[in-house]
């Protein structure tokens, strides 16, 4: 009889030769916990030494899939998901970590009525770290805390497959889909903090795209009307936010931030007294 797998860890990889290990170890270093994992890593035709890297590691925990064409994060993923026989499905980025008491706390935890849980994040840049603590898990609006998908376990049998719409932002697709299609019961594990690294000059999010950015948001906007309140208020929080987003260009974030409260004027009471932004709290450390 196949032994059972509590979590199903889903790595896309893509010239990580410089992260992968440290990637790989944090999970390996977890303190001690009762819970079993695989490590399925999808590499997405990497030309650097990362396959070396992970094929060196000798564990019977990891998987490596090795695809013949790049076709992204998103492609990545859902071949992931489909090889996944874990319980909870949990996404790591290849150039991130996660703290080492994340499972005990994880395992600590769990309800049988959850279907999702979400933690905290450190994101990490050269010169200083910023700790975002999430202190109040109160609607299905907590499963797009940080508008990532790696934040959280989620429960493999209603873990939807991503919509190939961005190769630069498919999470906050996915978090849209999930939140608008799915009956999500989320619970919070205190701290238990996910290590993003902001110093990654070749990751995605350090190389914005504007193209890609605007095929996600007309994804959602499509789909807008007929969402319901909460992921409404979701979505109008966050586009109206980017306008303070250092990242992106200031005439752009305008246009989407006015069209999309145009559509939803009507949420921007709800919005400014239950904004998410009232839910986590930010320490730069």
């Amino acid at each position: 009889m196949e032994n059972k797998i509590d979590i199903s860890v889903i790595i896309p990889m893509y010239n990580a030769e410089k992260y992968i290990e440290e990637t790989i170890q944090s999970i390996f270093n977890q303190d001690e916990h009762g819970l079993s994992y695989e490590i399925i890593i999808v590499d997405d035709l990497s030309k650097d030494n990362s396959k070396e890297i992970v094929r060196n590691i000798k564990s019977s925990k990891i998987k490596l899939i090795e695809l013949n064409k790049n076709e992204g994060s998103a492609n990545a993923r859902n071949i992931g998901i489909q090889s996944a026989k874990g319980k909870w499905i949990q996404f790591v980025d290849c150039d991130d970590k996660i703290c080492n008491d994340l499972y005990k706390k994880f395992q600590n935890s769990q309800k049988p009525e959850i279907n999702c849980y979400v933690f905290s994040a450190l994101f990490v840049y050269a010169d200083y770290t910023v700790k975002r603590t999430i202190i109040d898990v109160k609607d299905k609006s907590a499963f797009g805390y940080f508008y990532t998908i790696w934040n959280k376990f989620i429960k493999r049998d209603i873990c939807m497959e991503f919509k190939n719409v961005s190769r630069q932002n498919e999470d906050v697709c996915f978090v849209f889909d999930m939140m608008n299609e799915k009956d999500l019961k989320i619970s919070l594990i205190e701290d238990a903090y996910y290590i993003y690294n902001c110093k990654n000059a070749q990751s995605k999010m350090s190389n914005f795209n504007i193209k890609e950015y605007l095929n996600m948001f007309n994804y959602i906007y499509d789909r807008i009307d007929s969402s319901d309140k909460l992921t409404k208020m979701f979505f109008l929080e966050s586009f109206v936010g980017i306008v303070f987003s250092k990242g992106m260009p200031l005439g752009m974030s305008l246009k989407v931030a006015i069209k999309t409260t145009f559509k939803l004027y009507n949420y921007l009471p709800s919005v400014y007294f239950k904004g998410i932004r009232n839910a986590i709290k930010n320490t730069r450390i």
